[in-house]
């Protein structure tokens, strides 16, 4: 998990995309295929380069099951971003990277969250988990989702009004598809910016 500065304090549940995950050795391309993807590869490949997209396929539809367990289904295809009243705010977060001295650069966004009743910082983790690795087999999410980029890191933490977000990455190409997808959900759901924190702008 990336250390940011203006991360609110608390526990903080890191959650890793699970779009890589058994494909490690493969190209960037390849990691960033979706079970459905696999699936339409393998009936146009060779029978020898079939069998690798059936296995890849598999692998993340059985990571979504494990993934969504009891998790409603309404949850794992909308995400906790789809109730716009429930988003109370979208930050540009920014690091110094490994020079300490450096300018901050863009690494990501933060997504500020109302408290519901009933939600806790480990359910929550639960359904951010269960929607990337839904992504992770259908290639898509409706509606503006910073999680729906694959190769991210997502930290999800309390704050004093319910809870932050954070979906970051250190590829740059990566940075720039979650600030646009940031950039959507601000603009679709009509956050107010909250306060920047040190290390932190807000999306405007």
């Amino acid at each position: 998990m990336i250390a940011m500065n203006g991360m609110a304090g608390g526990a903080i549940l890191a959650v890793a995309s699970l779009v890589a995950t058994g494909c490690a050795a493969q190209s960037s391309a390849y990691r960033q295929m979706s079970a459905v993807d696999h699936e339409a590869a393998a009936r146009a490949a060779s029978p020898a380069d079939a069998e690798g997209h059936l296995q890849a396929a598999k692998l993340l539809r059985d990571e979504e099951q494990s993934a969504c367990y009891q998790v409603p289904d309404a949850d794992r295809a909308r995400g906790p971003f789809a109730d716009a009243d429930r988003v109370s705010g979208v930050e540009i977060v920014r690091d110094r990277g490994v020079f300490p001295k450096g300018p901050l650069e863009p690494v990501g966004v933060a997504v500020s969250l109302r408290a519901e009743p009933g939600m806790t910082q480990q359910w929550l983790g639960r359904v951010i988990a269960c929607q990337m690795a839904h992504v992770a087999v259908v290639g898509h999410v409706s509606g503006a989702s910073p999680l729906s980029v694959a190769n991210t890191q997502v930290a999800v933490s309390s704050t004093a009004t319910g809870f932050r977000v954070t979906v970051t990455s250190r590829d740059r190409d990566v940075v720039r598809l979650v600030l646009g997808k940031g950039q959507e959900l601000a603009d679709s759901t009509g956050a107010r910016p909250s306060i920047a924190g040190s290390g932190t702008a807000s999306i405007q």
